[in-house]
């Protein structure tokens, strides 16, 4: 089990693409990289569409999208405790769900699974101070940072937009020919 805490949060734009990354470090390799998740804004909308979740709980959304990144490859396969995961001898994904329930429960439990076996996130507390380097200071130097400020200070930002969520839904019922 690998455990990765949070040691950083911020936003950044790449061609007109708004991206969260979220750095972690695993506390039992310190002297090893930072692992950085770069999530796209737009995901959690897209999560929450595709899976039925509250587009409001941006920590639900955000923890969904993270782990979602770590799921194995052997876990979408019909051996171990996935095995209740398939439908026809495949993985039960969005696209071959009969329903957006079905797909949520497969798609959480997977996660599930990635956090008792695979990879726990260990989200930062408040008042939690890190040396981490950070987007906006001089990249050779580290700093003190509140990741937990920082964190909540990125959360802060993100706003779903209904009206883009209905377009999404509305599309996304006619490729998979069901409502989602």
């Amino acid at each position: 089990m690998i455990e990765r805490r949070v040691v950083d949060a911020y936003v950044s734009e790449h061609g007109g693409v708004q991206m969260w990354t979220i750095r972690t470090r695993d506390p039992a390799m310190p002297d090893a990289p930072d692992h950085c998740y770069m999530l796209p804004s737009i995901t959690f909308e897209n999560l929450a569409v595709e899976y039925g979740l509250d587009p409001d709980d941006i920590d639900e959304l955000l923890r969904v999208a993270i782990l979602q990144l770590e799921i194995p490859a052997k876990m979408m396969t019909s051996s171990g405790a996935a095995r209740d995961l398939l439908r026809g001898g495949r993985p039960v994904t969005l696209d071959n769900a009969e329903s957006t329930a079905q797909a949520r429960e497969a798609h959480l439990k997977r996660i599930a699974l990635v956090e008792a076996d695979h990879v726990r996130i260990a989200w930062p507390k408040p008042g939690m101070r890190v040396l981490a380097r950070t987007l906006d200071a001089d990249v050779s130097s580290e700093t003190e940072v509140d990741p937990y400020q920082r964190l909540e200070a990125l959360k802060a930002t993100y706003r779903p937009d209904r009206k883009r969520m209905g377009e999404k839904r509305m599309a996304l019922s006619t490729v998979l020919g069901r409502e989602v």
